[in-house]
């Protein structure tokens, strides 16, 4: 049995800060899949059934052990690619938070981890639920008790600044460079959000919206046609030229466009994009 599917929250609440869920499962004792994710402006919190967790660098590893306690892994926003491998099989559920999703659900509502980390945050609590989640592959019900447990440590985060700055990041279209966005929209100065992004979210506001910028035209690429040229791509996402395109996608995933966009493929059916290891 091999499934891998994605389904959005349920809860008008939960949906504001989770962005969706995804199901992987594998029964085969030999599975082994190995696959390249690459900089995503998202953080994910995977849950395992029966696996460890090993860390080296940017090459996170579940293997299958019996009869192990639920792993909970956060992966933060990721700057750079991050190679995952799975050996053996794969009981996986994981929830995807929108940008300053996750801090909605900590007490301290920040994010310490810099690389996929083992994650024990919501320990005890959370392991009743996910008894239940790891006992139906239907979708409802997966939803809807992971919704109730969010539901259970909701602490709403506000910070007018940081919001609007990822309004304004989420616009492609706008040409305003991050300082004049500071100052002359937030009211701030480029040091002090530079203070917020790297307390709250990990991550500088230049690399932030170069993230997006580049998640931006992935997803346009995977929706439009094999032929498209690239200067016409790199216009669409407002790149300045074909050049600036090719060294973001560069500096972003160590590959030409080319050979960027020929290896990648879309998994469910949200913005999950790996690149498979053969």
């Amino acid at each position: 049995m091999k499934i891998f599917k994605t389904f959005k929250p349920k809860h008008p609440v939960i949906k504001k800060y989770i962005s969706y869920y995804y199901l992987d499962v594998c029964d085969s004792e030999d599975y082994f899949n190995e696959y390249t994710c690459y900089p995503h402006i998202n953080t994910t919190l995977s849950f395992y059934k029966s696996n460890i967790f090993e860390q080296n660098n940017n090459h996170s590893t579940a293997i299958y052990r019996e009869n192990t306690p639920y792993l909970k892994v956060i992966t933060p926003i990721r700057e750079s690619i991050l190679k995952v491998t799975q050996i053996g099989k794969v009981h996986k559920v994981a929830a995807v938070f929108e940008p300053l999703g996750i801090n909605q659900f900590l007490a301290n509502q920040k994010i310490v981890e810099k690389i996929p980390s083992i994650f024990n945050v919501f320990n005890p609590d959370i392991d009743e639920h996910l008894s239940e989640v790891f006992n139906t592959f239907d979708d409802h019900k997966i939803v809807t008790t992971l919704d109730a447990f969010f539901l259970t440590r909701l602490s709403i985060f506000h910070n007018k600044h940081l919001e609007k700055a990822l309004h304004f990041f989420l616009d492609i279209d706008n040409i305003q460079t991050i300082n004049e966005i500071a100052v002359n929209n937030l009211g701030i100065s480029r040091k002090h959000l530079n203070h917020l992004f790297i307390s709250y979210l990990n991550i500088t506001p230049q690399k932030y919206r170069m993230i997006v910028r580049f998640r931006y035209l992935m997803n346009a690429r995977m929706q439009i046609s094999d032929d498209v040229n690239f200067t016409k791509l790199a216009y669409y996402a407002n790149y300045a030229d074909q050049s600036h395109f090719v060294k973001a996608c560069r500096q972003l995933t160590g590959l030409t466009p080319k050979d960027f966009f020929d290896s990648l493929k879309a998994i469910g059916s949200e913005d999950i994009f790996w690149s498979f290891i053969k």
